[in-house]
């Protein structure tokens, strides 16, 4: 038996999920991460009356995630930005090529997303810890480098906001931005 009490470490694992399977199937892994962030954006009002806070109101708006990958993956970028990889030649004699930045690659559709942190129960049971979330839009990619020793990094951003369907694309109870899960390492 585990423990609902878990440690995260460092992002190992960032995907995007095709809409119709679910967490516990991933593919179309974004290779090579290097680090990652996820952070909801919060705001809140306070009632004052006769100088006090009589009460406070919190909610959030979206979270957003982004990722640093040490690879260009190819297939990924053509997912994201609603394009084709075009290939030619064979063997050593290969190449591929896709559109970088084209106007049609602004607003395609959000995707379900899933990140990987590899984690422990408060006994030291390894776990994976998944952060699946529903509907990711995402904004124009971005390259830092290439640079001596840390090389090219590529750049994802993208906006989680509330869905009424899960990753499978099913309806749910209440709009949600995602979900937590911790399940057992593979």
């Amino acid at each position: 038996m585990t423990s609902k009490v878990v440690e995260g470490f460092s992002l190992t694992h960032a995907a995007i999920l095709d809409g119709t399977t679910g967490a516990e199937e991933v593919d179309g892994d974004i290779y090579g991460v290097r680090s990652g962030t996820l952070a909801v954006d919060t705001g809140n009002y306070d009632n004052t009356g006769d100088d006090f806070v009589l009460s406070s109101w919190v909610w959030f708006n979206f979270a957003t995630i982004t990722v640093q990958a040490g690879y260009v993956p190819f297939d990924t970028i053509a997912l994201l930005s609603g394009s084709s990889v075009v290939s030619s030649g064979t063997g050593t004699s290969d190449y591929y090529s896709l559109p970088l930045w084209e106007e049609t690659s602004l607003n395609t559709p959000p995707k379900p997303v899933l990140l990987r942190v590899p984690a422990r129960d408060k006994d030291g049971v390894v776990r994976n810890l998944d952060f699946v979330l529903y509907r990711v839009q995402f904004g124009p990619m971005s390259f830092d480098g290439p640079s001596y020793k840390s090389g090219l990094l590529l750049n994802y951003t993208g906006r989680a906001v509330m869905s009424d369907k899960d990753e499978t694309g099913a309806l749910l109870t209440r709009k949600a931005i995602g979900r937590l899960i911790s399940r057992p390492a593979v």
